[in-house]
């Protein structure tokens, strides 16, 4: 996702003696922006069978798509942990120049898809202007776009977090995203009281604070040689938790609501779980693939794509909604297949799409 940029690879030769290929600390990260995006088509593709709007709860059908859906939900922290990972590095940036460069890279976007899609949303489904209003006033003009306002809520603090994680020991810091990432949850556990939680444009950042310092805390300290048993482990018992918590209290209610709701969102205590599982796991593989070097087509191929996905990000609903909207969804086995064809089509046409948008310069900053 182009949200921050960061080196595929470098290659850097010793003192003496013959060059010796070195993997740069951020080259997986690609891989991990190509994986996330093309998680997230598929959580948006899957979802409408979880909430039961294309099929009953309960049968096989529904099982299926809670488990896909359900597996694959890291892909917004993953996102937040790789801007942490990149953006809260104690170096010396000018702090005008900093908010620069992020407002050209998320600020105009933000705006730009705002608009976008609330007028999209006029024109396909009569959303009237105080409805409008509202959803942008809450920070969540579309399904997917909270991510802009979060991403950017975090890029304010970022200069002062730097400071922070400058002067504070590992120690103080795993201890401070420990207490964001519980706030965090306590905040989603509170949202189940009736007429209790809320979230504005303003304020949607928050409770993501957790996952941003994770994010660096993670890179940081380097990569471990059982990484990837840990990462699996814990992606495992997190996903498992996830499916039969929320399986097991839709079940019980008779219906996809609130509680269910709850352990599939980004702060319940399994999805933390299994986005660090994920998180781990993409940097193993990616570090791995990087390993083969830049020049390799694979990894040309990822650099490409990652180069993309922001943009995929950001028009993929449309696609998405449009291709459905023209072939229908039907039910059962059909409605499953149908979903992984609308994912497989919808990644293609908005690959091609931001891809054309980019040699346009009035639209390349939007995407």
């Amino acid at each position: 996702m182009r949200v921050d940029e960061a080196p595929h690879s470098a290659v850097a030769p010793p003192a003496e003696g013959p060059a010796v290929p070195t993997v740069s600390p951020t080259a997986w990260m690609g891989f991990a922006r190509v994986a996330a995006m093309a998680a997230v088509v598929l959580v948006h593709a899957y979802s409408p069978f979880v909430s039961t709007t294309y099929t009953d709860l309960g049968g096989p059908t529904w099982w299926t798509a809670h488990v896909v859906d359900a597996a694959l939900r890291w892909c917004v922290p993953v996102f937040i942990m790789i801007s942490g990972a990149l953006l809260l590095r104690p170096k010396e940036e000018d702090v005008r120049g900093f908010y620069r460069k992020r407002w050209a890279r998320i600020g105009v976007p933000l705006l730009v898809w705002t608009l976008a899609y609330l007028l999209w949303q006029f024109w396909r489904d009569g959303t009237g202007f105080p409805d409008s209003l509202a959803q942008a006033a809450s920070g969540s003009p579309s399904i997917h776009l909270y991510f802009l306002y979060v991403i950017a809520g975090l890029y304010v603090f970022t200069p002062f977090l730097r400071t922070v994680v400058a002067h504070t020991s590992r120690t103080g810091l795993w201890w401070f995203a420990g207490a964001a990432l519980s706030l965090g949850m306590l905040d989603q556990v509170s949202a189940l009281v009736d007429g209790v939680g809320g979230v504005t444009a303003a304020t949607r950042f928050l409770p993501f604070l957790g996952y941003y310092l994770l994010g660096w805390l993670l890179v940081d300290r380097g990569p471990r040689p059982r990484d990837a048993f840990h990462g699996s482990v814990a992606f495992v018992l997190g996903t498992t938790g996830t499916v039969l918590g929320a399986g097991g209290i839709a079940t019980a209610a008779g219906e996809w609501g609130t509680g269910a709701e709850y352990v599939y969102d980004f702060l319940s205590p399994t999805m933390i779980v299994a986005s660090v599982g994920a998180f781990l796991l993409l940097r193993a593989w990616g570090t791995c693939l990087a390993g083969l070097g830049a020049r390799s087509r694979v990894n040309r191929t990822i650099a490409v794509l990652s180069g993309l996905s922001f943009g995929v990000y950001l028009v993929h609903v449309m696609v998405l909604y449009t291709l459905r909207d023209l072939g229908g969804t039907p039910d059962g086995l059909a409605g499953l297949t149908a979903a992984a064809g609308y994912a497989a089509a919808t990644t293609v046409v908005s690959l091609l799409l931001v891809a054309a948008a980019q040699r346009v310069p009035l639209l390349r900053a939007t995407v």
